[in-house]
């Protein structure tokens, strides 16, 4: 045994090191999940963001991003006015986010801070949907109205250019079909 151990501290000094990772959040739910049952539902507007970094002791630390937000339209819901959202982006619960950009939610949660990781929230950016502030219109906002109002949710509801746009991480392609 003791040549078995020296022989074995050189193997594993030699092996090479990966970056471990593990996520403590709990997984995103998906917008589809929470749009017919969500007591909070708006569209909103970031309109500045902060980079966060907290020191958790030396060298641990944590780090995200707090943006002011402007409400431009409550679908559902009218509580407490969001001031502000929270989010990572890195790993865990990751979304990228953008000033200026246009945004709706789906949440659980009540104002001033609209947290976003976790199961009770969901988002779409509606950017890429044409969405025009003055007359709050957009497709996909015609379609969350309609599910408001009971209609299902459509099986293609929603459509990649609504969610593709806050993927840090986006999810590698499928392999290709085998003959």
């Amino acid at each position: 045994m003791r040549v078995l151990r020296p022989l074995l501290t050189a193997l594993l000094a030699l092996a090479p090191v990966a970056a471990a990772s593990a996520c403590a959040d709990p997984p995103k739910a998906e917008f589809r999940e929470l749009v017919a049952n969500a007591p909070n539902i708006f569209t909103f507007q970031v309109t500045s963001a902060f980079y966060i970094r907290k020191s958790l002791g030396a060298p641990p630390y944590t780090e995200y991003v707090v943006g002011n937000i402007r409400v431009l339209d409550w679908l559902r819901g009218s509580g407490t006015p969001f001031k502000l959202v929270k989010y990572s982006f890195r790993r865990c619960g990751s979304m990228r986010i953008s000033v200026g950009q246009i945004y709706v939610a789906a949440t659980s949660q009540v104002g001033p801070l609209l947290q976003l990781w976790g199961t009770d929230q969901a988002i779409l950016d509606l950017t890429q949907d044409f969405y025009h502030e003055q007359s709050k219109r957009s497709p996909a906002i015609d379609v969350i109205k309609a599910i408001i109002a009971g209609s299902p949710v459509p099986d293609d509801f929603p459509r990649d250019n609504l969610l593709t746009p806050l993927d840090v991480y986006p999810a590698p392609p499928p392999p290709p079909a085998q003959p």
